[in-house]
């Protein structure tokens, strides 16, 4: 199985440099599900060469289930008002998601998947209008078996295509939007 090192300082760098482009004194949340600690360490060096402020959410999925099973609409607004507060500071949001099972909460009601989702509407939409981000899936057994793939051959495919050098492709998408 993989085990990081310079591909995950390649992926930090292409996030932090080139995802969300992040400047000097910007406020970045990290928030990593079930990542490697080595990942994030890499992230936290990446941020700090470009001299950005990093801001660490870790959180489980196994824990978040057993949340978003037990807590009501109350206790979730609490939720959502702190989590608005932490991201109406931030520039940026890099976030990366793991787990080996994409289906871990389905077992949650139906209604408690729409009340979770009006609830914290707000705190996506401020993300997605008011900061850069970018969001990624973690490379694992069950995302390669949605893949088809052995987990060492999708890893090496994740981290090729993850790692490119994206700003080098930026005249070639900029002269096939002309042509459009």
């Amino acid at each position: 199985m993989f085990n990081g090192g310079k591909e995950y300082e390649k992926l930090a760098k292409n996030l932090v440099e080139f995802s969300v482009d992040l400047k000097k004194g910007e406020r970045v949340l990290l928030n990593a599900v079930d990542v490697p600690d080595d990942m994030i360490v890499a992230l936290l060096h990446a941020i700090d060469s470009r001299g950005g402020i990093p801001v660490v959410r870790l959180q489980s999925n196994k824990i978040s289930r057993a949340l978003n099973k037990i807590l009501g609409k109350d206790q979730m607004e609490s939720f959502r008002d702190v989590a608005l507060d932490v991201i109406k500071k931030m520039d940026a949001f890099i976030a990366i998601r793991g787990g080996n099972n994409i289906f871990y909460q389905s077992d949650i009601p139906h209604e408690q998947r729409i009340m979770i989702d009006g609830v914290m509407r707000p705190v996506h939409d401020w993300r997605v209008k008011n900061t850069k981000w970018v969001i990624l899936r973690w490379p694992t057994d069950g995302f390669a078996q949605q893949a088809k793939m052995s987990t060492d051959a999708f890893e090496e495919f994740f981290f090729r295509v993850c790692t490119l050098d994206y700003a080098k492709m930026i005249p070639g998408m900029e002269a096939l939007t002309r042509r459009m």
